[in-house]
């Protein structure tokens, strides 16, 4: 799994998570999961990928910063409380 950090200005968190949306679509990349947190005057997003030209093409796109393997769910299978499954955003 690879992860990719994003941090964008709270000001446009809206305006890009729609274009991080259109992105998926268009591309047809499909993220295992993805998670926030804020920081300071931004929220970090963390979008975890299956493969590595995912995460490449996606932290190329947006700017992010490419993580070690996020923490894997919890062994009952659910994500921490911050997490958001992808499938949710849709």
């Amino acid at each position: 799994m690879r992860s990719v950090t994003v941090r964008i200005r709270a000001a446009e968190f809206s305006t890009t998570m729609t274009a991080i949306g259109e992105w998926f679509d268009a591309n047809r990349y499909e993220p295992i999961r993805y998670k926030y947190s804020h920081k300071e005057d931004a929220v970090l997003v963390t979008v975890d990928f299956p493969a590595a030209v995912a995460a490449d093409a996606f932290a190329m796109r947006f700017d992010g910063v490419h993580e070690l393997c996020a923490q894997p769910p919890a062994p009952d299978g659910r994500a921490p409380v911050d997490d958001v499954d992808a499938s949710a955003r849709r």
